[in-house]
């Protein structure tokens, strides 16, 4: 199985390392909030796929601790291995924000790439951590509703699943992105988090309890119910 680890720590690593990019280069050196949500978007959907092509066979191609713990409760992967994969997916996490911050110490500006709260344009104030759970729950929902009916299922046309996935997390990234930066994956707030961390920013773990929570659950939902009802 360590094979399948390595492959989860090398996709969370190009995911974190190539999405948290597209956000410095879109914001800092772009500043156009449309071609920022295009290509933010448009990256984490492509990295998603093309990472799920080249590991999937190896490792299944969860690149995300919400999709292994809704696997897990399925019984798709078993409790050792389920942790093994989060813990490599963390390690993979910390290892693509640490080399953003190495390469472009200006993505400090971004914190990174790191997923934070939108703003209500209507009152100026900072969404809720209830309102980031929320949507957390609901857009990471859709993401693991889309590989249980395209993977788990088998009953998608072979060779479509990592493009389905892609762009359902594409999608979802159009509409999330200035409510809540579109995590819908742990892994993917806690990299950023930590290093902008450790170079003493504030906000670091901003809501972070819902960038874990939402995901797990929203995740949890939609596994259970397309497992246990509409595949039954």
């Amino acid at each position: 199985m360590i094979r399948a680890y390595i492959s989860e720590l090398i996709a969370t690593y190009a995911l974190v390392l190539l999405g948290t990019l597209s956000v410095t280069v879109s914001i800092v050196w772009f500043k156009s909030p449309p071609l920022a949500t295009l290509l933010i978007g448009f990256t984490h959907g492509l990295v998603i796929a093309v990472m799920i092509y080249s590991i999937g066979h190896i490792s299944g191609g969860h690149i995300n601790p919400a999709v292994t713990i809704a696997l897990m409760a399925t019984k798709k992967i078993s409790l050792f291995n389920g942790i093994m994969y989060i813990i490599f997916q963390l390690l993979g996490a910390f290892f693509g924000a640490l080399t953003h911050a190495l390469l472009l110490p200006i993505g400090k500006e971004v914190h990174y790439g790191l997923n934070l709260p939108g703003t209500d344009p209507t009152t100026g104030h900072k969404l809720s951590d209830f309102t980031v759970f929320g949507i957390e729950i609901i857009l990471t929902f859709f993401l693991i509703f889309v590989i249980f009916g395209t993977v788990v299922s088998g009953k998608a046309p072979i060779g479509w699943g990592g493009f389905a996935i892609g762009m359902t997390i594409t999608l979802d990234h159009f509409i999330g992105i200035p409510l809540t930066g579109a995590s819908m994956n742990p892994a993917r707030t806690f990299g950023p988090a930590i290093v902008s961390a450790l170079q003493g920013l504030p906000r670091a773990f901003d809501a972070h309890w819902a960038y874990w929570l939402g995901p797990i659950i929203g995740g949890l939902i939609a596994a259970l119910i397309y497992y246990y009802i509409l595949m039954k």
